[in-house]
């Protein structure tokens, strides 16, 4: 079975999110919440990628649970994003 766009995108924003915690607990916090930024980014286009599927496939969500599920993420991201634009590392 071969994978689509949306899991490439769940699995980089896992390994990034993943890479951005280990980064945190070793001391590197800027770069780990930079790491959970990016990480949060692929995770919003997953989920937008996600309502359109909805749309036309079997799914466990409907449409406006992705949607919801897509601005959480761009919530996350926007947050991650100000904390590295100061220069405040996730912990700090």
């Amino acid at each position: 079975m071969a994978m689509g766009t949306r899991g490439v995108l769940a699995i980089f924003a896992g390994l990034l999110m993943t890479a951005g915690f280990v980064a945190a607990r070793t001391e590197n916090r800027l770069l780990g919440t930079w790491l959970m930024m990016l990480g949060f980014v692929f995770a919003t286009l997953w989920s937008v990628m996600s309502v359109f599927w909805s749309e036309s496939n079997p799914s466990p969500l409907g449409s406006e649970a992705w949607l919801s599920l897509a601005a959480m993420a761009a919530a996350g991201a926007v947050y991650f994003g100000y904390l590295g634009l100061y220069g405040e590392g996730m912990g700090e």
